[in-house]
């Protein structure tokens, strides 16, 4: 029996960490606002508020989390971070209080930065290029299985268990979290044996990877552009497409939610899908076919009302947006050796700037003009650019 090689084992780990770290950390938040207003009395800017303390977490310590890996070692900061966000989340589920709230939310945010960051740059110790692609793949869409299980799961209790139901599913997620810290303390490790790595094919021989030859990578300064780029341009539609379908093309709430549920299923592959095909073709060229598909689907609501187009934008923004976050995330472990954390730390902390500029951006477009048209254009257009810089940056 062929033994399985031990960074599967981190990959798994590093599912639940994803899962735990951001699925629950960053993206349940959205589906507990209205029964945490109703219960506590809050208006929608001290929800907002509150929303905005994850995200400030998120983006501060995005940057920091890498430099912490990088001196203490992602491992470390993997387990202080889950056990942050446990205990945040543990907090929420007990307090009533806005500025206590607004502490612990931001230590939510902030856990679930240096979870990401930590976990995604772990594996990259233990796979040799032609395998990492799918390896982080795997990794990443432990954040749409995190998306998946609040939103079957939360919606089931927030129904049955009352208006306190929010203190419940918080704290039910912050059990989960710690149970995963349990795992990762157990079964994570940093460095492989250095016959442990996978070999470069299973015949043994020298065949090279198409990531190796000239002009198939990308310049680390073009990966920091394109990376912010595409963080205004995703959050854009991803703030504001389900607004667009129930506002302007005037459907149902359930069949918006419908639509959009077709995003989050479609997560759990992307990462993976994409990840290979980094792999067998390069990042560059994998970014290229990427960003031409998530353009397609941006473009498809503009011209196209009828919910089987919506539901077909959805399906192609949720098969490609985790992969971009998987060849970005592989073609930096590609290029930086020493200090992949604080690198990949520092592209995330852009990226989430971005998405805050595009959220604003998306937001006050649509308050000028009265409509989500020209929102959903400047989306296109971001990604276009992508594009673009894609195609006429080459490294060699």
């Amino acid at each position: 029996m062929k033994k399985i090689h031990y960074g599967w084992v981190i990959v798994g780990v590093g599912v639940l960490v994803k899962m735990t770290g951001l699925g629950f950390g960053r993206f349940a938040y959205p589906m507990l606002i209205p029964n945490m207003r109703g219960s506590l009395g809050f208006n929608y800017v001290e929800m907002g508020l509150l929303s905005g303390a994850i995200m400030l977490g998120y983006l501060i310590f995005s940057l920091i989390g890498g430099i912490l890996a990088t001196r203490f070692g992602p491992k470390r900061i993997v387990m202080a971070s889950l056990l942050c966000g446990a205990l945040s989340m543990f907090s929420i589920s007990r307090l009533s209080g806005l500025f206590p709230l607004l502490f612990f939310t931001f230590a939510m945010g902030a856990g679930g930065a240096g979870a990401h960051i930590s976990m995604t740059t772990l594996p990259m110790a233990w796979f040799e290029e032609r395998k990492l692609g799918r390896a982080l793949g795997v990794v990443t869409g432990g954040t749409g299985l995190g998306i998946i299980v609040t939103g079957l799961l939360l919606p089931t209790l927030l129904l049955n268990l009352g208006k306190e139901a929010w203190r419940q599913c918080w704290l039910l997620m912050a059990l989960i979290t710690f149970l995963v810290v349990v795992i990762g303390w157990i079964w994570l490790r940093e460095k492989p044996d250095p016959m442990t790595l996978l070999p470069s094919n299973p015949e043994g021989g020298q065949k090279p990877s198409p990531l190796l030859e000239k002009g198939s990578e990308l310049p680390l300064k073009t990966i920091f552009i394109i990376y912010f780029i595409f963080g205004f341009a995703y959050n854009i539609y991803a703030t504001y497409f389900v607004a667009y379908m129930i506002e302007e093309i005037q459907l149902s709430e359930r069949t918006a939610g419908n639509i959009w549920a077709l995003f989050g299923w479609m997560c759990m592959a992307s990462g993976l899908i994409w990840g290979f095909i980094s792999d067998r073709f390069g990042r560059r060229k994998a970014l290229l076919c990427n960003h031409s598909i998530i353009a397609f689907s941006v473009l498809l609501p503009l011209l196209l009302r009828q919910p089987f187009f919506l539901s077909f934008s959805a399906f192609l923004f949720g098969a490609t947006f985790l992969g971009t976050v998987t060849i970005i995330a592989a073609a930096i472990g590609d290029q930086v050796l020493d200090k992949r954390a604080s690198v990949y730390g520092l592209v995330t902390l852009i990226h989430g700037f971005g998405q805050f500029l595009g959220t604003i951006s998306g937001g006050y477009l649509k308050d000028f003009t009265g409509s989500f048209q020209l929102t959903l254009i400047v989306s296109l257009a971001g990604f276009l650019s992508c594009i673009l810089l894609t195609a006429i940056n080459k490294k060699g």
